[in-house]
């Protein structure tokens, strides 16, 4: 037996993307836009009372169903991934800083505090109304959040026993 032999085996850590590249900058940029064009809407809505209700409903609605998309986006491409890597619940959703940068991880968990305020703060100023749509945003957040990582987070390999 060498001496390489009794040293523990380190898997090394796999990357689907380059966690730098446009593309996961872009996400991480798109994230945040439509967070804040939530927390416009959401200010116009509140002040405007009756005029934007409906659109404002709306709104929160499509970036819901979105959000469910990516999300389900996000799981399933974490699904094939964790075919060659070892996949783990909070490095697809961008929690675990050993699988993603802090840059991205601030941005996305930033989205969705964000996201979670706005929602909690309009719909309690004026709670049955349609202003509690905007509880629903929050997904889009999370859906980005899975993609991202499914996308662009670092995981080890599996170790082929």
């Amino acid at each position: 037996m060498s001496a390489s032999d009794k040293s523990p085996r380190v898997p090394k850590a796999s990357v689907m993307g380059d966690p730098d590249s446009a593309a996961a900058k872009r996400m991480l940029t798109l994230s945040l836009q439509l967070t804040v064009v939530f927390g416009v809407l959401s200010l116009l809505t509140y002040l405007l009372a009756e005029g934007l209700d409906t659109i404002f409903a709306v709104a929160c609605s499509v970036l819901f169903a979105i959000g469910t998309l990516l999300l389900a986006l996000g799981f399933w491409n974490g699904i094939q991934r964790s075919r060659i890597d070892e996949v783990t619940l909070t490095g697809l959703v961008a929690v675990d800083s050993s699988h993603v940068p802090s840059r991205a991880r601030n941005m996305l968990w930033g989205a969705i505090v964000l996201q979670l305020v706005i929602g909690i703060l309009f719909g309690s100023l004026r709670p049955f109304t349609q202003q509690a749509f905007g509880l629903l945003v929050p997904t889009l957040g999370l859906g980005f959040a899975a993609l991202w990582g499914s996308r662009f987070a670092a995981f080890h390999e599996r170790d082929e026993r």
